[in-house]
Parts: C-alpha cells; sequence; structure tokens
C-alpha cells in the first residue's frame, strides 16, 4: 500500500507536466504557423522616426525645396519564413506560396523567376529585395495577412532636390541623419523632429502582427521647416558667373555676396570649389570650405574706402583735400609704391580713390592716426563675427591700434596688416551703402514647425552706425568714379545704373616670409544704384598661379556686372540712369 501511494506521487507531477507540455507545444507549433492563433503572443516596440524638417530658399512666386527627407523602406526576403508560415484572411483559404510571391513581384517590379529563385534558397536568410519611397507597396508588403517571410526596415532619406545649387549653405547630413554643415549643422535641433513609438503584438518567432491592433502608439514630431533669405534664382545666376569668371581668368578658387543693402539680407552666397551635399564626407577639405565666411584674408585696396570714410567722417579731410604723390616723403614712414603708375604732383582724396593710390591713402591713413583709424574699422565690424547662422564663421585680423608699429600703421590703411572675411567686407559696404546704419547680415528669414505655426522670424537688426548719414552719400558719390572708363573697374558698369565700388588686388601672403610673388586675391565690391542703394555685390577670385588678368578691375569686376545685371532685372529695380538705356537700339 506504502509503495502503490509513492508511485502515484512520483507519477502524477510527471503526467501533469506532460499534458501542460503538450498543449504549449501544440500551441506554439500552431502560433509560428497560423498568425491567426491569438495565443503565446508577445509584445515588442517599433520606433518611428520623427521626419526631418525641410530646408527652403525665399522666392514668393516659386518657392524652392532646397533639402527634405523623404522615407525609404528596404525589403529582405526570408525563405524559411515564407515556407514555413501560411498567409490566410478569415474565412478565406490559406494563400500558397506562389500567390504570395507573386503579390511581392507586382509590389517591387521583380522578376518572378529570379524572386522563385531566390525563395528556393533556403540557406540564405534575409535576401535583398529593393529599396522604394512607394507607400503602396509598403502598405501590401506589410500586409501579414497577403505576405509573409518579407522584412522590412524604415529608413529617411535626405534629398537635395537643386544638387549642389547652394551647397555651403545648405550643408549635409551624415549617416545618422545629423547635421554636418551648413544650415543642416546650425539647425540640427530645430530641423530634427522627435521620435515616436508604437508597442505592437508579435508571434512566437518575434514576427510584428500587422493585422493586429497596437497596444500602445505615441505619434512623432515632424521637425521645423526653415526659410532662408537666398533667393534660388539669383544663387543660380552668381554661381553660374562665378564659375564662368573662374574658368574665364584661370582662377583657382572664388567667392561671391548679393546682400540686401537696406536689411543685410543674405540674396546669394557662392563658394568655389563646391561639393555634392550627398557626398560631402567624401569632399576634399578645400570644397567643404564656405570662402565666403569661413576664409580669412588680406583684402588690399577695397579696404581703402573704409580709411576714406573714417578720414571723411572724423573731419581730417575732404574730397577735394590734396596730397602729394611722392613716396619719398620725410613726414611718412616707408609708405607703400604705386607701380608704375604716373601721377600728378597733386592729387585729391577723391582721385586717390578712383585710382587707388597706395601713396596717397597711406598717407592719409597716417595723418588719420592708429587710434582713431582702428576705432573706425572696428565700427564697420572688422575683428568680429557678423551673427550670421551659419557654423565655421570667422572673426578676422584686427590687432589692437597699440601693436601697429610704424610699417603696419602705413599698410592697414591700404588693406594690409588687416585681415578680413568676405561676408565682413560686404558688410562695411552695406553700411554705406545704409546711410552709415550698419545691419546684422543674415540668412535664415523664418522657421516653421511641423505644423504650420511660425516659431522665429528675423527682423532686420541695427548694429550701430559708423559713420553719419552724409558721410555715406558723399563717399557714394566719390566711389562712382570706379566704374567709369577713367576709373579702375570700368568693366564693372552696368548700362543705366550708377556703381559705387572699389577694387582690391592684394598679393597672397605667405607668413612672416612676406608675400608671394605673381599670386593674388582680386576683388571688385559694388553698390547700386549708387543713388538708392539696393544691392551690395561681391567678389573675389584667388590666383593660385601667374595670370594676366589678376586684378580686380580685369576680372572680379565683369563677374560683378554680369551678377548686377541678372540680379537688378529679376528684382525690377528701377535704373538711375535711364537716359543710357534709351540711347540703346530697341528702348522707346
Amino acid at each position: 500500500m506504502a509503495m502503490r501511494g509513492e508511485t502515484f506521487r512520483f507519477w502524477a507531477p510527471v503526467a501533469v507536466l506532460s499534458v501542460f507540455a503538450a498543449v504549449v507545444s501544440q500551441k506554439m507549433v500552431r502560433a509560428h504557423v497560423d498568425p491567426e492563433v491569438g495565443l503565446l503572443t508577445y509584445s515588442g516596440t517599433r520606433i518611428i522616426p520623427g521626419i526631418r524638417g525641410a530646408i527652403y530658399d525665399s522666392c514668393e512666386s516659386q518657392r524652392h525645396l532646397l533639402a527634405r527627407s523623404t522615407p525609404v523602406w528596404e525589403y529582405h526576403l526570408d525563405p524559411v519564413a515564407l515556407t514555413n508560415a501560411v498567409v490566410k484572411r478569415k474565412g478565406d483559404p490559406p494563400r500558397p506560396r506562389n500567390a504570395i510571391l507573386k503579390t511581392i513581384s507586382k509590389a517591387l517590379s521583380i522578376d518572378f523567376a529570379r524572386l522563385e529563385k531566390m525563395a528556393d534558397d533556403s540557406a540564405r536568410r534575409y535576401q535583398f529585395l529593393a529599396r522604394s519611397t512607394d507607400s503602396k507597396a509598403h502598405e501590401t508588403l506589410s500586409n501579414s495577412s497577403l505576405v509573409k517571410g518579407v522584412a522590412i526596415e524604415t529608413r529617411r532619406v535626405r534629398r537635395y532636390p537643386q544638387g549642389r545649387l547652394l551647397s555651403h549653405v545648405i550643408g549635409s547630413v551624415n549617416a545618422n541623419a545629423d547635421g554636418s554643415a551648413g544650415i543642416e549643422q546650425k539647425y540640427n535641433s530645430a530641423l530634427c523632429g522627435v521620435d515616436g513609438h508604437v508597442t505592437y503584438m508579435k508571434d512566437a518567432l518575434g514576427r510584428e502582427l500587422y493585422d493586429r491592433p497596437p497596444l500602445e502608439r505615441s505619434e512623432a514630431i515632424p521637425g521645423c521647416d526653415v526659410y532662408l533669405t537666398v533667393d534660388s534664382n539669383i544663387q543660380s545666376e552668381t554661381e553660374k558667373a562665378l564659375d564662368e569668371g573662374i574658368a574665364e581668368f584661370g582662377a583657382g578658387s572664388g567667392w561671391a555676396i548679393v546682400m540686401d543693402s537696406r536689411t543685410g539680407a543674405i540674396l546669394a552666397m557662392a563658394s568655389r570649389p563646391d561639393f555634392d551635399p550627398l557626398g560631402f564626407g567624401k569632399a576634399p577639405d578645400s570644397a567643404k570650405l564656405n570662402r565666403a565666411c569661413s576664409f580669412v584674408y588680406e583684402p588690399g585696396s577695397v579696404m581703402k574706402t573704409i580709411t576714406v570714410a573714417a578720414a571723411l567722417d572724423a573731419g581730417r579731410a575732404r574730397p577735394e583735400t590734396k596730397y602729394r604723390t611722392n613716396r619719398d616723403d620725410p613726414d611718412y614712414y616707408k609708405l607703400p609704391g604705386d607701380g608704375t603708375h604716373a601721377w600728378p604732383e597733386r592729387m585729391t582724396v577723391t582721385d586717390a580713390l578712383v585710382h587707388s593710390s597706395n601713396i596717397v591713402i597711406g598717407k592719409l591713413g597716417w595723418d588719420i592716426g592708429r587710434e582713431l583709424l582702428h576705432g573706425y574699422m572696428k565700427k564697420f565690424g572688422f575683428g568680429a563675427k557678423t551673427g550670421i547662422e551659419l557654423p565655421g564663421e570667422e572673426t578676422g585680423i584686427l590687432p589692437d591700434w597699440r601693436k601697429w608699429d610704424k610699417a603696419s600703421w602705413s599698410r592697414a590703411p591700404i588693406g594690409q596688416y588687416v585681415a578680413v572675411t568676405a561676408l565682413q567686407l560686404a558688410g562695411a559696404y552695406q553700411a554705406i551703402a545704409n546711410d552709415g546704419v550698419r545691419m546684422r547680415p543674415y540668412i535664415v528669414e523664418r522657421i516653421v514647425d511641423g505644423y504650420g505655426s511660425e516659431k522665429y522670424r528675423h527682423e532686420p537688426m541695427e548694429l550701430g552706425r559708423p559713420i553719419k548719414a552724409s558721410t555715406a552719400r558723399t563717399l557714394r558719390g566719390m566711389m562712382t568714379g570706379v566704374a567709369t572708363p577713367d576709373g579702375t573697374a570700368r568693366r564693372a558698369a552696368v548700362k543705366g545704373y550708377t556703381i559705387a565700388g572699389k577694387t582690391g588686388t592684394a598679393q597672397k601672403s605667405a607668413g612672416r616670409a612676406g608675400y608671394i610673388p605673381g599670386l593674388y586675391r582680386a576683388t571688385f565690391c559694388g553698390i547700386v544704384p549708387a543713388s538708392e542703394p539696393r544691392l551690395v555685390i561681391l567678389v573675389t577670385l584667388d590666383f593660385d598661379e601667374r595670370r594676366k588678368f589678376h586684378q580686380g578691375g580685369n576680372s572680379s569686376a565683369p563677374v560683378f556686372r554680369k551678377i548686377a545685371e541678372k540680379t537688378l532685372k529679376y528684382l525690377m529695380i528701377p535704373p538711375d540712369k535711364p537716359d543710357e538705356l534709351l540711347e540703346e537700339p530697341g528702348w522707346e
């Protein structure tokens, strides 16, 4: 009797466990084979990526899309899952394997015979099928009552519809979809969306049951859209003119800026060499550099305008004030020369600006004094970042006036010893164009969240008044002589418009070794129309080899003219010398 009791106590638990194991095994097999079985299901979490915001230009008539993220689905075939699964709808017979393959073939436009061969190769799991942006195909292939054996990965791909246009400003994103240059980097936190998530049911093999309602869902929040001040039409013409100038005159690189002189808004910003935003990681460092705001160089004679502005504003000289043109003047220290130019014995400040006399402007700067000239340069924005909404902006070089020795004192007035960015230089000319009021340059117009609400709008911001309005108007009048047959930039002239500008032909510095013989950076910066300014346009060509037309008036000035002609016409800015246009054939 005792033996029988012990046997029962031994076999009873074994029997219970056996029955339990049999039931569980049967349900697991059914769960693997038939997704309609609602037992032994598990939960998983899938991230819903927040869509990265787009970037647009400022063209109101036809807004241009510059960057956007699009969903891309990547499909892989798992022959094992395909073979072991039964796909069926409630009340319908199971779908055979060939029917599933035909559905996949049609959705992804894949040859059925090739797909069938892939399905027969059960030794290879997760074979690549295709990448697609077709939402209808995704809806079909993610429906577990139609298809099994297809693994789907969701990715977001950044697209740049305008190609290389404005590449330095827009920038790029890295493999993790984070901004790595330009606006993409500067506004990465605003452009990035907030990820959502779905807690879903999955079967015993870990596959999501798409036909079951999610257990929990948190919607993703799309990123903000960024609207720039740049107009793609002006940008396109600027890049075209710059490319033509580099090719025609044999420059190694170049840069150009078009700025609204009233507000400081950037209408175009180009830098060469450039890069393809989709291949940013493979581009050389020289191509990634935005030379318009992240490159520092000695400006040369284009800086003489600032010296003259300081002299006029401080009352140290007038346009008609005359200076002797002799270099061996005992009252001044080692004046820079004027090459082979033969000047009259005496020259006015206006003529010195128009003809770009190093000797006269050097004397003028000496008479102004180190402290005062340095103060005006600082008020014009040199030696400090402008605050443009782009990464990598440089501050330039403006040494404290107490560190100026006699040599630098005589060179700073003509654009040596100090170094600037193109954006700083264009910003200084903007102040001259705007009757002495300097505006903060900006390139972002507004930011709008993913639901259409405006989160930020730039309001034009005054940064100060380096010179009086009367000084600015007088100076512009003096500068109009530069782009005339008698000036240094006659090739910058635009029919029907007065140009207030200045050339600069700066010898390239080799640091402490001095200057590199025969290599120059040629600049022209102009204000148009000079009487009622609307635009500031700066062009610089950088020569790596000796070239015949390396001067600002011969190379950069023609590029300026092309950009100005197209931009003035596009913006329908009326001419301030209409009589010139009436003289041309076709005008009545």
